[in-house]
């Protein structure tokens, strides 16, 4: 995936060459091999008749952590830290982003953390990761929204970036990816 990395409003700060691997380590084909994975077990699934996956949060977090460890970071969900430097790769639930962010004072102020990073998708690219839940998703949008209402409150080295996809898999897998995925419709069974 692209990263656009961007300063918060109160730091003056240069990429740690962790930051710079972090965003290395996600370009590295992190879309393509999410959407493979996604596209092939949502046509399993659907051609065994059972509910298929609607989004592909689940095989992003997965690429992306087999990605880091493999690269010496330690972490899982999302969370990463190699030497002074800590990243939060989100697609969670836009209620989790004040929790991210106060993780990021955490570890800059009480581990000593040199760099905190928080990065999210755009919202273009959440509707594509996850149709129905696009709009819950912390969005790069709403993560900068909030970066920048906490001017002149907190002074951590703080980073924040936005995600795009920038590998691509096949058209078919491209095609499958921007078509409609409504959600299973339950019926109550009486």
């Amino acid at each position: 995936m692209n990263t656009r990395l961007l300063a918060s409003p109160w730091v003056k700060t240069q990429k740690t060459k962790e930051t710079e691997e972090a965003v290395e380590l996600l370009k590295d084909d992190v879309w393509k091999e999410a959407s493979v994975l996604f596209a092939a077990e949502r046509e399993v699934k659907l051609k065994a008749n059972k509910s298929a996956p609607k989004g592909m949060q689940r095989y992003l977090n997965d690429v992306i952590v087999k990605k880091f460890t493999s690269s010496g970071w330690i972490g899982e969900a999302g969370y990463f830290f190699k030497g002074k430097t800590w990243i939060r790769v989100t697609f969670r639930h836009q209620m989790s982003l004040g929790s991210d962010i106060l993780d990021a004072i955490k570890v800059c102020k009480k581990e000593g953390m040199e760099q905190a990073v928080i990065l999210a998708a755009n919202k273009k690219t959440l509707d594509l990761i996850s149709p129905n839940d696009a709009n819950a998703i912390v969005s790069f949008e709403k993560l900068e929204r909030e970066i920048i209402g906490l001017n002149g409150a907190l002074d951590i080295p703080l980073l924040y970036g936005e995600l795009t996809p920038v590998s691509s898999a096949s058209n078919d897998i491209n095609n499958e990816l921007r078509k409609a995925r409504p959600r299973d419709i339950s019926i109550p069974q009486k």
